[in-house]
């Protein structure tokens, strides 16, 4: 345990050092995974599905706020589907624009969920996104049904990209937007993701703020074991044909993920739990504190004493 906590510290001393670099790095490998899988899903617009492009923007994003990620995501998509046609296009926009008023003007620095969620749906690494559930408020949750609807907006654009097209396909405009709306609401799917994962999530979220101990590890287990038993019973029910191996790869980097959370960015030790009671002329208050786990580091520090004899002293402080 103790090393883990010394790794945390010493991570934490290099990222406050280097954090404007670190952080355009990280945007830079993130902008770039979700561009060129964006890409690889759709490419109907030959102009822009370019690794080229993708590396171009993903290296503007790195010098950009996070939200920025998401934004060129939106922009990328709104030009593929504009090949398909017009109409796709702007219906696109208008569920950017929908996301936008309702949730992002006011937290515009969570939007990074939702390309994170894209790019592991698109992968198929639907349980890698229950650990994130452990740092987000349960109303961020909407944040996921967003990016559910966009990534089955691109399976169903996918499945049925000859028929929608305006320039190939025999269907008139309302015929089309029909059979996206409809292939939307019928996608079992689409329709089974967006259950169990949001309501797992919300499932963390709740348990993770309870006030019992050990409440990240209780919520981590318990969504887990809701959405993996969920996934396997509905895929076998309704033949949803999620792909089994790529759904365990995820469970198993979701395991890690959590671990990595729980000890290193929530690191609390319930067992130096204390129970607290107050008071004032109003109320009597009992709070429940729990520390959080923290060690220093050991550091050299050398000291030269100038004087007859003395030499040099070499001690540690910790």
């Amino acid at each position: 345990m103790k090393w883990m906590l010394k790794a945390k510290e010493v991570f934490k001393t290099f990222y406050e050092k280097y954090d404007r670099y670190i952080d355009a790095v990280l945007r830079f490998m993130f902008a770039l995974s979700i561009f060129l899988t964006v890409m690889y899903h759709t490419g109907y617009n030959t102009r822009i599905t370019n690794p080229f492009i993708a590396l171009i923007m993903a290296i503007v994003c790195a010098f950009l706020p996070a939200a920025s990620v998401t934004i060129f995501t939106g922009i990328l998509m709104i030009f593929e589907f504009a090949a398909v046609s017009p109409e796709l296009a702007a219906i696109t926009v208008i569920l950017l624009l929908m996301m936008l008023l309702t949730y992002f003007v006011f937290k515009a620095g969570d939007s990074w969920i939702l390309a994170f969620t894209l790019l592991m749906l698109l992968w198929g690494f639907s349980p890698v996104l229950l650990p994130v559930a452990l740092l987000i408020e349960p109303i961020e949750v909407i944040v996921v049904v967003f990016a559910i609807v966009l990534y089955a907006l691109v399976i169903v654009v996918k499945k049925d990209a000859s028929v929608l097209s305006s320039s190939g396909g025999n269907l008139t405009l309302g015929g089309r937007v029909n059979l996206l709306l409809n292939d939307l609401v019928t996608n079992q799917r689409f329709l089974l993701i967006l259950i169990l994962l949001s309501v797992s999530m919300l499932l963390i979220c709740l348990i993770r703020r309870s006030r019992i101990s050990y409440a990240p590890l209780i919520s981590a287990v318990a969504g887990g074991v809701l959405y993996m038993i969920g996934i396997l019973l509905g895929n076998y029910i309704i033949s949803a044909g999620i792909p089994l191996v790529r759904l365990f790869i995820g469970a198993a980097l979701a395991v890690g993920l959590a671990f990595m959370f729980i000890n290193f960015v929530i690191s609390v030790d319930y067992n130096r739990t204390e129970q607290v009671q107050f008071e004032d002329d109003e109320y009597y208050y009992y709070v429940k504190a729990v520390p959080k786990v923290s060690i220093g580091v050991t550091q050299k520090k050398v000291e030269n004493i100038t004087g007859s004899g003395s030499g040099n002293r070499e001690g540690e402080t910790g």
